[in-house]
């Protein structure tokens, strides 16, 4: 296999990103399928994925996504987990994803899904729908 070097994981992951919000969703599932050929062992290219599912109106997918792609690589992924709790907000189950949400905000010791959970609870259902 090609060792490909971290920052340009990187940095394939910002343009997917970019381009997941920026309605380019076919070309952001590319980038996080390409991520996730040379990276198979990690949760973000799925997260990603997730992501425009979730921008696509698509939110029982992106729950499908997050629980049987995601949280199967990695099941401690509080970034996951985090996401998680947005696909389910966004999917009606708004208890069950407050309960994960507010769990990742207090027990993570990842910064950044800690800060997500606790900025989409503070959100309410209409705030949390992608424009």
């Amino acid at each position: 296999m090609v060792h490909i070097d971290s920052e340009l994981v990187r940095l394939l992951m910002r343009a997917g990103y970019a381009a997941a919000w920026n309605g380019l969703h076919q070309e952001a599932i590319a980038i996080f399928d390409g991520v996730g050929a040379v990276r198979p062992e990690s949760e973000l290219p799925v997260i990603g994925a997730a992501v425009v599912a979730l921008l696509s109106g698509h939110y029982e997918i992106a729950v499908k996504t997050l629980r049987e792609g995601a949280l199967d690589l990695n099941p401690n992924s509080a970034l996951a987990r985090a996401h998680l709790g947005v696909a389910l907000r966004l999917h009606g189950e708004e208890d069950e994803g407050r309960a994960l949400l507010q769990d990742v905000a207090m027990q993570t010791t990842d910064p950044d899904a800690a800060t997500m959970a606790l900025n989409v609870l503070a959100m309410t259902p209409d705030q949390l729908k992608p424009i």
